[in-house]
């Protein structure tokens, strides 16, 4: 997340508890702190993501409140043993459901909070159960209210960037992997560069959902985001499948037929690569592919040459598996530097002047 963003969204928090505290305290609701807490932890870095965390919030809310209230009127708690045995059926089953459905993660804390405290002793279970949905409602809706009118950040935008960081993490590996194929890459280089790159993928796995969800809310019109995460993802597998085939030096055998070809490619994949994060980023159609195709085409002839010149029957299984396994990689990876594009100029089209101003009118 980018210094201007972090600055929005504790803007964002910031109003968002003021707000609820103040209309809180205007309704009158006996504990109004914890709609102040909620719009706070409802508060996230997207639209989707606020959204996600409000449902997930309010319905486990909900489901505790009512199972609480309702074991604390079926079961008298007069004492220390039988405020454990109600304390025990109420968490229980909502443990249990917490466990296999996340989304109702709250609804054991709630049961919890309803069952044990004291105000809730005093004023009675069912009002204090009511009392805490409001609360939470109130949280939730002024969360996701502040979320989306002030100065609001949209998942589509999040991806963008973090697509963009995926890229340059495959083109940095890409450029240790085939960097000088007559020994093996920088070990401590490799790990630091695939745990980036790793990082960054996740990030666009979690915003894919909430892309999802501000899609099934009608907050935007921009294309579904998964195909792009399937191609980056595939991307990360032909960039794996290379390093495996280069992972021990090449034998000069091998290498004075393949040299050429592979110094051309590499530095034409990575532009290319540093090219699609810039247009993914500005939102503009992908750049061209020819060079890489070129380049490709002079590597598949060094390879002809190769197999023609008799050395690949001088060599063990595992070297020639290790060569044929590159170049069906590389061929892979043009084919999903295809699919890249393509997923690029989606992204890019829906960012014209009349997407956009279309989707400012449906905000």
């Amino acid at each position: 997340m980018s210094n201007a963003q972090a600055l929005k969204l504790a803007l964002r928090t910031t109003l968002a508890a003021l707000i609820t505290f103040t209309v809180g305290h205007l309704l009158e609701l006996p504990q109004a702190y914890w709609a102040a807490l909620t719009s706070v932890f409802v508060m996230q870095a997207s639209v989707g993501g606020s959204l996600k965390v409000a449902i997930d919030r309010m319905l486990g809310t909900l489901a505790g409140a009512i199972w609480g209230a309702s074991v604390t009127l079926v079961i008298p708690h007069r004492d220390t043993s039988t405020l454990g045995l109600t304390l025990a059926v109420a968490l229980g089953p909502l443990a249990l459901v917490a466990a296999l459905k996340p989304s109702y993660r709250m609804a054991p804390i709630t049961a919890i909070i309803v069952v044990l405290s004291t105000t809730g002793v005093e004023r009675g279970p069912v009002h204090y159960a009511i009392d805490r949905v409001l609360e939470i409602a109130l949280g939730c809706l002024v969360g996701c209210a502040v979320s989306l009118l002030v100065l609001p950040a949209r998942a589509h935008a999040l991806l963008v960037e973090a697509a963009a960081e995926v890229i340059l993490a495959l083109r940095d590996l890409l450029e240790l992997l085939l960097g000088e194929m007559t020994r093996r890459p920088d070990g401590t280089a490799l790990a630091t560069t695939q745990l980036r790159l790793d990082q960054a993928l996740s990030r666009v796995e979690s915003l894919v959902d909430e892309v999802k969800r501000e899609r099934t809310h009608w907050l935007t019109d921009t294309p579904d985001a998964e195909p792009f995460a399937r191609t980056l993802r595939r991307l990360r597998h032909d960039l794996t499948a290379i390093g495996r085939a280069v992972t021990e030096p090449w034998l000069q055998s091998v290498h004075q037929y393949l040299a050429i070809a592979m110094g051309d490619l590499r530095p034409v994949v990575s532009d290319y690569l540093v090219g699609s994060a810039a247009f993914v980023s500005g939102r503009r159609a992908p750049p061209p592919l020819d060079a890489v195709d070129t380049a490709l085409l002079e590597f598949r002839d060094s390879m002809g040459r190769l197999r023609q010149s008799g050395v690949l029957r001088e060599l063990g299984i595992d070297e020639v598996e290790r060569v044929f396994s590159l170049a069906f990689a590389l061929d892979q990876l043009r084919g999903h530097l295809g699919d890249l594009a393509d997923r690029i100029a989606e992204h890019a089209k829906s960012a014209s002047p009349a997407n956009r101003s279309t989707t400012s009118s449906n905000s």
